[in-house]
């Protein structure tokens, strides 16, 4: 009797996962570009909003508000100035919110925005002044948002410069 055994044998089950590691190698980075993409464009407009929620907030308020971060760390802070002196100071200002970047999202470099009752924006020494934050991606795509001396907010693709 001529028996035949029915299945896959181990070269078979080889090839096909060969193929399937070929695929993966090739879908795989367009993948985790994309989502590094995503999450810098997520930080890009929750810092934006922010910038928006300080100038509401100095426009409302009898005292100047702003947002603050540094290249340290991956959070930044929303804040009420109560001291008037164009500063974050952790003790004696009110902090609003606290907020956590995506992961793989770096700061470049620490950023200072704060508005005046009118809503223009001041800088570290009270006077009038535009500023800029630069967003880095793990595949160094960059994103700059831009506030101009009247408050305007910009987003800038690929540039680490205010034009």
């Amino acid at each position: 009797m001529d028996r035949k055994v029915k299945g896959y044998n181990i070269f078979e089950i080889l090839v096909v996962l060969i193929i399937i590691g070929i695929l993966m190698a090739i879908v795989i980075r367009p993948i985790l570009v994309f989502v590094a993409n995503q999450r810098l464009n997520q930080a890009v407009n929750m810092i934006v909003s922010d910038i928006n929620t300080a100038k509401v907030y100095s426009l409302s308020k009898s005292n100047p508000a702003g947002i603050f971060g540094d290249a340290n760390g991956s959070t930044y802070n929303l804040f009420i100035n109560i001291d008037n002196n164009c500063s974050f100071n952790q003790g004696t200002d009110q902090v609003i919110r606290t907020v956590t970047l995506p992961s793989g999202i770096t700061i470049s470099a620490d950023f200072f925005f704060l508005f005046d009752r009118k809503g223009y924006p001041r800088n570290a020494i009270c006077g009038l002044g535009p500023g800029s934050v630069v967003l880095k991606n793990n595949f160094d795509v960059y994103k700059t948002i831009c506030v101009d001396r009247f408050g305007r907010v910009r987003v800038e693709n690929g540039s680490i410069t205010c034009n």
